[in-house]
C-alpha cells in the first residue's frame, strides 16, 4: 500500500494502479446497489413495476459515470501504457474492445428507458453486472502493478 504520510497537508499519495482499484470498488458498489434497486420492483400482480423516476435517474447516472470512466481509459490510461508497456498490446486490445461491447450495453440500457421497458432494463442491467465484473476483474489482474509502476502520484 502507498505511504500516505508524506502527503502534502489535505492531500495524498496513491499509485495509480491503486486509484483504479478504489474507482473499480466503486463500480462494484454502484452496480450492486443499482441491481439491488431494479430487483426490489414487483408490482402487485408480480409483474415488473414500473421504474419511478429516481430509479430511472440512478441508473442513468450509472450508465453515464461508467461510459466517461471507460472514455477516460481509452484515451488516456491505455494509449500511456501501450506506450510504456508495449507487451500490454494484447491486454489493452481486449480492454478496448471490451468497453466497446459495454458501451453498446450502457446505448441498450438508455433505450430500454427511453421506452419505459422495466423489465428490459433489469434484464439488461444484470447481462451489464456480468460483463462488467468480468472486466473489471481482469483489468485488475492485467494493468494495476503496470499503472504502479508509474509511481506515486498526489491527488
Amino acid at each position: 500500500m502507498s505511504d500516505h504520510s508524506t502527503a502534502p497537508e489535505g492531500r495524498r499519495i496513491e499509485a495509480l494502479g491503486d486509484q483504479l482499484v478504489e474507482i473499480h470498488d466503486m463500480l462494484r458498489g454502484e452496480l450492486a446497489s443499482l441491481r439491488r434497486d431494479l430487483a426490489g420492483g414487483g408490482g402487485p400482480s408480480g409483474a415488473p413495476a414500473p421504474l419511478d423516476r429516481q430509479l430511472r435517474k440512478k441508473c442513468l447516472s450509472f450508465c453515464d459515470f461508467l461510459h466517461g470512466h471507460h472514455t477516460a481509459e481509452d484515451e488516456g490510461v491505455l494509449p500511456g501504457l501501450a506506450e510504456s508497456h508495449p507487451g500490454l498490446a494484447p491486454v489493452l486490445e481486449r480492454l478496448t474492445r471490451e468497453h466497446a461491447v459495454v458501451s453498446r450495453s450502457l446505448d441498450r440500457i438508455r433505450a430500454l428507458l427511453d421506452g419505459d421497458d422495466a423489465a428490459g432494463v433489469r434484464g439488461e442491467v444484470e447481462r451489464l453486472a456480468d460483463e462488467v465484473e468480468a472486466h473489471l476483474e481482469y483489468e485488475e489482474q492485467q494493468i494495476v502493478e503496470a499503472l504502479n509502476s508509474y509511481g506515486p502520484v498526489t491527488l
